[in-house]
């Protein structure tokens, strides 16, 4: 310990001398470092305007592994696997993780109608029309296609179970309306086709197809005039329409107007004199008309236009039937 401190004593008394080269050596150190980076300056300043110095610049490196996020996990990542699956044809690996992330999160509609998707695609229809409806059961905007698909499935009661369900509380959805009367029109539930239909073609009246379909029902429900109604507007939109044509004119048939039946066909035909489904029409009009001989023509001539229709033969064997004096 005393020689410790004896060593301490002695460097606090060094000469001065030391202490004046230890200043003297840090000075010219100073200057050097201040000559260097004049230097360097003026180089970088007499560089051409324009010209980029590297040294002007500091770019920085990216460590040799970035960190990387942690890849998803839990319902997510299977939701997401499940639609790669789907994209891919993959419907087994599809329904498997769909599944999953389903079963995982019960209350989320979107997982619950892609699992129902899935199950469709891989034949499970059953198990489909599960998943549909508790994802219809979670969010009201998918009852519609819970109701289309069990009207695909054949099950028509629930479908429209489900449908008027939807109109009790959107009364004037148009499209609802529509599948709901192509549905009934299916059915054979004329009256209530037309019902549906008849909203429908209130926010679609350009559209003869769907005009042409209310006509139809009117026409088998027995309402006539409304059905003749329906039918001009649709050849007023499409005057080739030929089978709104036809019916049009069987509809005046019934009526008992024969002329005004036939008139409607032999305008069509000037405006499409090779339309065989005319022709034929024309024959069948002209021989409830009581015109056996004009009606007999009219066969012959749809048969000529179509010698190899599956009805052509038997036409032509009506046809020399009518000219014979018989009635069939």
């Amino acid at each position: 310990m005393e020689e410790s401190a004896g060593a301490a004593v002695d460097t606090d008394e060094a000469p001065q001398e030391s202490s004046a080269s230890a200043n003297a050596i840090a000075f010219a150190g100073l200057l050097a470092l201040a000559i260097v980076s004049l230097a360097a300056w003026r180089s970088v300043s007499r560089q051409p305007p324009g010209v980029v110095t590297p040294a002007a610049f500091t770019i920085g490196t990216e460590p040799p592994e970035l960190p990387r996020s942690p890849p998803a996990v839990g319902s997510a990542a299977a939701y997401e696997a499940g639609r790669r699956a789907m994209n891919t044809g993959d419907f087994a690996t599809a329904v498997a993780r769909l599944g999953a992330a389903a079963a995982a999160e019960p209350e989320n509609a979107e997982f619950q109608n892609a699992y129902g998707h899935a199950l469709w695609r891989s034949g499970d229809r059953e198990g489909a029309l599960q998943a549909h409806a508790a994802a219809a059961q979670l969010d009201p905007r998918l009852q519609m296609q819970y109701a289309r698909s069990l009207d695909v499935a054949g099950q028509s009661q629930d479908a429209v179970a489900q449908y008027q369900q939807i109109l009790e509380k959107n009364p004037g959805a148009a499209t609802v309306h529509e599948d709901l009367g192509r549905l009934l029109f299916r059915s054979g539930d004329y009256r209530g086709a037309a019902e549906h239909l008849q909203s429908a073609v209130l926010s679609r009246p350009d559209d003869p197809v769907l005009q042409q379909e209310l006509a139809y029902s009117l026409d088998q429900a027995g309402d006539r005039a409304r059905a003749e109604a329906a039918y001009r507007k649709v050849l007023e939109k499409a005057p080739s329409a030929v089978i709104s044509r036809g019916l049009l004119a069987d509809n005046l048939l019934d009526q008992g107007r024969k002329d005004e039946a036939l008139a409607v066909l032999q305008e069509g035909m000037s405006a499409q004199p090779q339309a065989p489904l005319l022709q034929r029409q024309l024959g069948s009009a002209l021989e409830r008309s009581g015109r056996p001989k004009d009606a007999a023509a009219a066969y012959r001539a749809y048969a000529a236009l179509v010698p190899d229709a599956a009805d052509s033969q038997e036409l032509l064997a009506r046809a020399a039937r009518l000219e014979a004096g018989g009635k069939q």
